[in-house]
């Protein structure tokens, strides 16, 4: 009897003791989905900071390819930074204290990005350095903390999986596979989902408390780790004040829309008696209040030059590239009854603010709004115009595949005889800041020879301001004979345009010591360089003027 007794025993100890196996082995499963979640989730994060972080910096020296070099290669750097102190780390301590450690700091980092962007833009003017120099600064802010941070997770994970097993290419290999696909699902789902719904901010102070809640419930193992996460989640939340997000002076007013697009940073603003549009924190149009089709913008007056040259508007056809608050476009659908009109815009997002914020659909019936990229509706329509518009340029910024040679032998062939291009260039007459706009004249002259140069508010050489450059492949009449058409035009004469075309004259110098730009040559990113760094009306100097990082 003793002895059944001393084997009941020991049935009941093999049993506890088989259910605390089991019971540590599913914990154990537990912790490994997790710790397979925050790898994933980590590589996700990375790339939701590289991109909206990228746009912010763009906002400050342009989309061009150095600048996107730049952003791109301080991510790289820092994830390789990341990948050797994770290794380092997770070779002296417990690898998952590792993990949680550096999860949640990196998870925290990017929800507190929008506040850090704001009070860095507002204690440093990063915006005047050089765009090389400027672009890995900034980056280090914006992309390279947390990028270290984070990249240190994968070789910590690796460490941890491969204890005591044999299999370590297998599971280095599935760890940064696992990692690489969150990647791509961060690089996704940010380009085609959340940039069109959600604004910069927003994502990445979302993204970012994601992370790190994901962090802390993988910290079970660790109570003051995930104690203290928790308690740090709580605090940003607390401490992220939407004031501190505003830095800008697209926000000074009575805002009405805050948006982020694909393509751009979208605010609709109320100032005095105007409603004012900004793209990426510079204004790209306004209208009166109450009044849908007014030019509050003299450098939209101008665009009447098409048919004031033509000297008929009845029956003509006029393509705009680059919609915006479609200030030009309505101008002209209700002064000119007698004209067909297309607005080509690429932005969706900017045609609903049109919509909602700037009456684009009262005249619905009287214009066409194409939702593509200009260059592409030219090689797709067989319609010719008799005027086009070309008003898809900013500060800072000029998609440089509707500048080039390539690009304007397809705009002529897409225009009716002695058909006259109207287009806004934001340079100097003279002076760095000029060499965008000889650049652009070289170019467009090579297609349309007879070239008419308009400053828009100063006679001054060196100051940035709006520059009207008209071209045609017919000879265009002289300023003094504008002046006096428009004296006469019953559409021109209530614009008070005699200003801008008293200044007006066809250029004669020596243009090329300019670049002709062409689809594989075009740099338009640097010949800008000095115009971005310059404030309207005001000569060249470095540190003049620039949107700030969070933008």
């Amino acid at each position: 009897m003793l002895r059944a007794m001393e084997r009941r025993k020991g049935d009941l100890w093999a049993e506890q003791t088989e259910k605390g196996r089991g019971r540590r082995t599913k914990r154990m499963r537990l912790e490994d989905l997790m710790l397979r979640a925050v790898v994933f989730a980590s590589g996700a994060v990375v790339m939701v900071v590289e991109v909206t972080g990228g746009r912010a910096i763009t906002a400050l020296y342009g989309s061009s390819a150095i600048v996107w070099g730049g952003v791109i290669g301080v991510v790289l750097s820092a994830l390789s930074l990341g990948y050797w102190i994770g290794g380092r780390l997770s070779d002296r301590f417990d690898p998952r204290k590792v993990i949680s450690v550096m999860t949640i700091s990196g998870g925290l980092y990017v929800a507190l990005l929008p506040t850090i962007t704001a009070l860095v833009s507002s204690s440093f003017r990063l915006e005047l350095l050089d765009e090389r120099v400027g672009s890995v600064v900034s980056g280090l802010v914006v992309t390279g903390v947390p990028s270290v941070l984070l990249g240190a997770v994968v070789p910590s994970t690796v460490k941890h999986l491969g204890q005591g097993k044999s299999e370590l290419g297998s599971i280095s290999g599935n760890v940064y596979a696992l990692s690489t696909l969150g990647s791509i699902a961060g690089t996704f789902g940010t380009t085609f989902f959340l940039l069109e719904r959600l604004e910069v901010n927003s994502i990445l102070f979302l993204s970012g408390l994601f992370l790190s809640a994901i962090a802390v419930m993988g910290s079970i193992r660790y109570p003051s780790v995930a104690k203290g996460g928790a308690l740090a989640i709580l605090a940003v939340v607390l401490v992220s004040s939407p004031p501190l997000l505003v830095c800008t002076s697209a926000y000074l007013g009575d805002v009405k829309f805050v948006g982020d697009s694909a393509y751009s940073r979208i605010v609709v603003v109320d100032r005095g008696n105007t409603r004012l549009l900004y793209i990426n924190g510079l204004l790209h149009s306004g209208m009166v209040i109450g009044e849908p089709d007014s030019l509050p913008f003299h450098y939209t007056r101008l665009f009447v030059l098409g048919p004031l040259i033509l000297n008929r508007s009845e029956g003509l056809s006029t393509l705009f590239i680059g919609g915006g608050g479609f200030s030009g476009p309505k101008f002209f659908a209700s002064h000119y009854p007698g004209m067909r009109i297309v607005a080509v815009e690429i932005d969706p997002r900017v045609v609903e603010v049109a919509r909602k914020f700037f009456h684009l659909d009262e005249f619905s019936t009287r214009m066409e709004v194409v939702v593509m990229d200009g260059r592409r509706y030219l090689m797709l329509t067989d319609e010719k115009f008799d005027v086009v518009v070309l008003d898809a340029y900013s500060k800072n910024y000029i998609p440089f595949h509707l500048a080039t040679s390539e690009f304007f032998d397809l705009l002529r062939s897409r225009m009716k005889e002695g058909g006259v291009v109207v287009s806004n260039v934001i340079a100097s007459l003279s002076g760095p800041a000029s060499s965008i706009l000889w650049a652009y004249v070289r170019t467009i002259k090579v297609h349309f020879p007879n070239v008419l140069v308009v400053p828009v508010s100063s006679g001054d050489p060196f100051d940035v301001q709006n520059v009207i450059v008209v071209a045609s492949g017919a000879p265009l009449p002289r300023p003094v004979e504008l002046i006096a058409r428009a004296g006469h035009d019953r559409v021109a004469s209530s614009l008070d345009i005699s200003g801008p075309l008293s200044r007006a004259f066809s250029p004669s110098h020596d243009l090329t010591q300019f670049p002709l730009l062409t689809d594989g040559y075009s740099p338009v990113e640097n010949l800008l360089n000095p115009v971005t760094m310059s404030r309207f009306g005001e000569r060249y100097a470095t540190g003049l003027g620039s949107p700030s990082l969070c933008a």
